[in-house]
Order: structure tokens, then C-alpha cells, then sequence
């Protein structure tokens, strides 16, 4: 219930109950005019109406379109309309008729709905015609009953509207029975900007949670690999020296069977000679891949990097008679270390030579994608199996026969350290693609 305030008082005083009998007695003399009685609001309707009003599936229009029709049922035929202010406008959030419906926003000034909202006071208005001082309401209505939407808080958003198309003097039952819809209203608009703002914080909360689970996820894969590198890179320290000192032994020995020895004997050194190179590169490789150096940055032009590594490594492609193809979009300048860089591409030449068979193509590009270098590797060779796609570049898993399965893993390891990511896709349709990412230098 909202107090009697001085705009109360003013119409309180301004209705004089002699004067109001006298003009009741009038009407009900008049066999063509209605007594006023008749519209004098009847208790059970109220409770009725009141009764039958459920906000709980959160369709706040249909509520407040429910609200508006209860509202005429019990003060009777005219028009009601609900209000919302803020942000320096007011939006008719429902109004019954609905041919009344204003399209958008109506300003805020002037209108006898701002005058409520603005003093927090009941207003009523026999005549807008005549009492134009609280602003004209909408054409072919003439009296006016206002109600502001007052939330638990205190606050009032807006209000509750009903006007007559004829002159009215509304009694304090009428105000009273407004003053209690207008309650239903303004519990619906506090109870829905509650859930907007339980349903925005419980958003932000689930988009917090997943950002930090993939952080989680992120730290815990890192922590592993770096577990891993640890064990690697003990391990590795430990078996290089034992085994590079007898590998060298059984090299020497070697050389001095292919020196001296027969022709049979010196094609079985080669063949053994061989193997120990390769047990060499192996350890030389875990070695790299298990303690990483640091990075060495320098500014680098990648279009004449790419250039100059692959005109350098031009050999790599004679055994088959493969061509290397290269081609530029733009000037892109990286910040990188060159050493690892060369390290990158070369591997990931040498694997394109090995898929690519006999007079085969390998083409190379350089693009800008979401603010980093692209560098890709394309051949139409022999693919990567598809259930080695998604683990090619862990340690140890290679697509080859005999490999060792640490050149992508070094590789991947190099790009990681420059901010970077590697992509591989490959079918039979488009080929095998090695797409690398780095992040552009800084202005």
C-alpha cells in the first residue's frame, strides 16, 4: 500500500463529498445514465483476478499482458499499460488494446506516466482535457489512473496505467485495487532482473570455470611433458655416455676392416658402419629433443629466409628428381631464432622428400592468418595413417618403419617455444598438409 502523499492530499481536497452527492443523486435520477456505482470495482473479481495471475514460467510479457486484462476486468472497459523507465526512456512494456501499442520507445517527458514516475506518487485525473498540467493522454481517452512500480528496494521503474474514454473520478477502492496489481507488477520486474542477473553471473561463472579447466588441463599437460623431459633427459645423459664410448670403438674397428680388408669384408664394415651412424644420429636426436637450448632470438624476414633454406637444401629433392615450389603473399617479419628455425624446416623437408616418391612436388607458401605467420608444407606423396595423425608428434610414435619418432616431436617442441602451433592434416583427396604458425614480430 502506498502512503497518502501531498499529491493525494491535493486531490483528496479537491473532492468535495456534497458536491459528489448531489451529482450521484443527478445520475441516478437520469434513467439514460449509468449510476457510478455500478463501476465501483466488486471485491470477489479482485480476489479473482488477483488469484488467477501466476508468474512462474518466467514469460514475463504474457504476465504483464495478463495483468493489463485483469486490470480492465475489474475497473472496467478502457485501456492499461505498463511502463518502464531507464536509461532516459520509456519503454510500454504492455498495453491492452493492443492497437494502442506505440512502435519503440516513447520519450519521457510530458506524458502523465513520467509525472508519477518522476514525483513516486498515485496520480488521478478526471479529465486530462481539462487538468492538462500532468500532460494529454493518448487520443480518445480522457481520465487517468496512474501507479508507480515501486521494487522491494524502493526504487521506483515505471508504472501501472489505466485510463477511461470518459470523465472519471476514481475512489480510493479503485486506488486501492490498482495500488495491488500494480505490487504483482513490480514483484514480476524485481524477481525477472533477479534471474537476468542470477542467469548472466551463472554464465560468467560457467565460461570462468571452463576457462580455468582448460588452464588446469593446459598446466597439467605441461607439467607432464616437462616430467617427461626430465626422465628423457636423465635417461639420455646417462646411456649417451655409455654407449657413444663403444660405438666409437666399434667405428674405428670399422674403418680399419674397410682399409685393410677384403671386398667382402669391407661391403659387411659399410653395412655395420652405417648402423652406428644411424645409433649416433639417434642419440644426438634424444638428446635434442630431451634438453632443449635456449632461444637464440634475432629479427628474421621470413620470405627471404625461406628463400635462402630452400635454395641451400635444393639437394635434398636430386635423388628423385623432386622440385621444391615456393611461393609468397606478402613481406612477414618474425622474431625467431634462425639455428632452430633451420632445424624446423629441414626435418619437415626431409619428411616431404621421403612421401613425395619420384619426381614429386613439394610446395612451400608463406601467409598471414589472425595476426601470425603461416608457413606451409604440401605434397601429394604417401600419407600419414590416420590412426597416427593425432599422436605423430609425441615422442617416439613415428609414421615410418624404423623410425626413431623424435624429428616431429623436436620439431613441435621448437615451434612451442616460439609462441607457435603445428597443424597436420592428411587424406587422400588433398594430400598431406604441415601448416606451422609463429607469431609476428612486434612493432
Amino acid at each position: 500500500m502506498f502512503p497518502i502523499n501531498k499529491t493525494h492530499r491535493l486531490l483528496i481536497e479537491r473532492y468535495d463529498p456534497a458536491d459528489a452527492n448531489h451529482q450521484d443523486q443527478q445520475i441516478m435520477d437520469s434513467p439514460s445514465t449509468p449510476a457510478d456505482t455500478n463501476r465501483s470495482p466488486n471485491p470477489q473479481k479482485t480476489l479473482d483476478s488477483l488469484a488467477a495471475l501466476s508468474y512462474r514460467n518466467r514469460d514475463l510479457t504474457n504476465h504483464l499482458h495478463e495483468v493489463c486484462d485483469s486490470l480492465l476486468e475489474v475497473l472496467g472497459d478502457g485501456a492499461a499499460a505498463i511502463t518502464l523507465y531507464r536509461d532516459g526512456r520509456k519503454n510500454v512494456l504492455a498495453i491492452v488494446p493492443t492497437d494502442m501499442q506505440p512502435e519503440g520507445s516513447l520519450e519521457v517527458h510530458g506524458h502523465l506516466s513520467t509525472y508519477v514516475v518522476e514525483n513516486q506518487a498515485t496520480l488521478r485525473v478526471e479529465n486530462s482535457l481539462r487538468e492538462t498540467q500532468y500532460g494529454a493522454a493518448p487520443e480518445g481517452y480522457c481520465a487517468y489512473l496512474g501507479i508507480p512500480l515501486q521494487l522491494p528496494g524502493g526504487d521506483v521503474v515505471g508504472s501501472l496505467c489505466y485510463f477511461d474514454q470518459e470523465e472519471r473520478r476514481f475512489d480510493d477502492n479503485e486506488l486501492q485495487v490498482a495500488e495491488l496489481f500494480a505490487e504483482r507488477v513490480a514483484i514480476a520486474l524485481d524477481n525477472f532482473d533477479l534471474y537476468a542477473q542470477l542467469k548472466e553471473r551463472s554464465e560468467n561463472l560457467e565460461t570462468m570455470v571452463g576457462q580455468r579447466t582448460k588452464e588446469l588441463l593446459t598446466a597439467r599437460d605441461e607439467l607432464a611433458n616437462k616430467e617427461k623431459l626430465a626422465a628423457v633427459g636423465k635417461f639420455a645423459t646417462q646411456i649417451t655416455h655409455e654407449i657413444r664410448n663403444p660405438l666409437t670403438t666399434i667405428r674405428l674397428a670399422l674403418e680399419y676392416l674397410h682399409e685393410h680388408g677384403d671386398d667382402p669384408s669391407r661391403q659387411r664394415a659399410e653395412l655395420a658402419a652405417g648402423e652406428v651412424a644411424r645409433m649416433e644420429r639417434l642419440l644426438t636426436e634424444v638428446l635434442r629433443y630431451a634438453r632443449p637450448k635456449a632461444l637464440a632470438l634475432t629479427s628474421v624476414n621470413l620470405g627471404d629466409f625461406m628463400t635462402s633454406f630452400l635454395r641451400t637444401h635444393e639437394s635434398l629433392t636430386s635423388q628423385q628428381n623432386q622440385i621444391f615450389k615456393f611461393q609468397q603473399s606478402m613481406e612477414i617479419n618474425l622474431t625467431a631464432d634462425r639455428d632452430r628455425l633451420t632445424q624446423v624446416f629441414l626435418n619437415l623437408a626431409r619428411n616431404a622428400c621421403e612421401a613425395a616418391g619420384d619426381k614429386g612436388v613439394i610446395n612451400w607458401s608463406i601467409s598471414k592468418q589472425d595476426n601470425q605467420a603461416k608457413i606451409s608444407v604440401h605434397n601429394h606423396g604417401d600419407l600419414i595413417p590416420a590412426d597416427r595423425i593425432a599422436q605423430i608428434t609425441e615422442a617416439f610414435v613415428s609414421a615410418k618403419p624404423g623410425g626413431a619418432g623424435l624429428g616431429l616431436a623436436i620439431v613441435k617442441s621448437i615451434i612451442n617455444a616460439h609462441g607457435g602451433s603445428l597443424e597436420l592434416s592428411s587424406n587422400q583427396q588433398q594430400g598431406t598438409w604441415v601448416d606451422v604458425y609463429l607469431p609476428l614480430a612486434k612493432p
